[in-house]
């Protein structure tokens, strides 16, 4: 239900990918909010709000500006909506057909793509299907092009993993390659050592706990000011079985490089999977120990 007395949105969305990166300054957030704010003064809509998502796929509608677009628009206070052109709105047809031809006429938002001249305030663009479906063939594709790429890397030996293991870093002046982080690497040390002293891995843990030693997750927060999954600061020294084992059976520490362990069902659905065959590069990048 629209609010009394207060005019609705006129949302001007911009969203940038990885991928859209790679074609250069035109698709950039800043390019994007350009356009739609000159387009939107030029064509005297009156009160724009600007929403944005910088960094997520057009398969993915798990957006949080786009997340914020939906509840205006489901409140009632949405009366148009600009994107720079429908592969902004995202890459995947049937959401893409479902929102344009369902959702935004049933909440009585118009709808304007203004570099592929679509303007749903003068009917419906038989153009439209087919551009939606053109701009999933382009996820697509990129999707397999990455992955080959990716496959040629792992073949070749190259490192493809964003974050080094909890005792290395990367190197200097060479963020593919990694070596090794000094003060971790040590804790790595001790627990090789007492696990081949006949300790296992909850024993392990306790120790760590009683001698204060951070956590992978807290030294990483600590060191780099980057929260990973499952950080909890209020208990810092706080070792898990789990994660003991976790080191202690990670090739990783033997100097071998490993990719491509797991993969996603499609270019669509993001949900990681284990493969049924690990595919291991190894190369010399040295063991933990010196």
């Amino acid at each position: 239900m629209k609010q009394a007395n207060r005019e609705p949105y006129d949302i001007l969305y911009a969203r940038l990918s990885q991928e859209d990166e790679r074609e250069g300054e035109s698709n950039s957030i800043q390019n994007q909010r350009m356009i739609l704010e000159q387009y939107a003064s030029e064509k005297g809509f009156t009160n724009p709000y600007f929403l944005y998502d910088d960094g997520f796929s057009g398969t993915n509608f798990n957006r949080p500006g786009w997340n914020s677009a939906m509840r205006l628009i489901e409140s009632g206070m949405v009366r148009t909506l600009i994107v720079k052109d429908l592969s902004r709105l995202g890459r995947e047809y049937l959401e893409v057909g479902k929102l344009t031809e369902l959702v935004f006429p049933s909440y009585g938002v118009r709808f304007i793509a203004i570099n592929d001249n679509v303007d749903s305030f003068y009917g419906e663009n038989d153009f439209v299907p087919f551009k939606n479906l053109f701009n999933e063939f382009y996820a697509k594709d990129t999707s397999r092009k990455i992955r080959a790429v990716k496959k040629a890397q792992a073949q070749r030996g190259e490192r493809l993993a964003t974050r080094p293991r909890y005792g290395y870093r990367k190197a200097d002046g060479d963020p593919k390659k990694i070596v090794r982080d000094p003060q971790a690497a040590d804790v790595v040390q001790k627990i090789f050592l007492l696990c081949a002293s006949g300790k296992g891995p909850s024993q392990i843990a306790r120790l760590l706990k009683r001698e204060q030693i951070l956590n992978p997750s807290n030294y990483y927060f600590k060191k780099y000011g980057v929260a990973l999954t499952g950080l909890d600061t209020t208990r810092p020294f706080e070792w898990s079985e789990t994660t003991v084992t976790k080191i202690l059976e990670d090739e990783i520490y033997l100097g071998h490089t490993i990719s491509l362990r797991y993969t996603t069902q499609s270019y669509k659905n993001k949900r990681r999977i284990e493969r049924p065959e690990t595919v291991i590069c190894t190369q010399n990048s040295g063991h933990i120990k010196n």
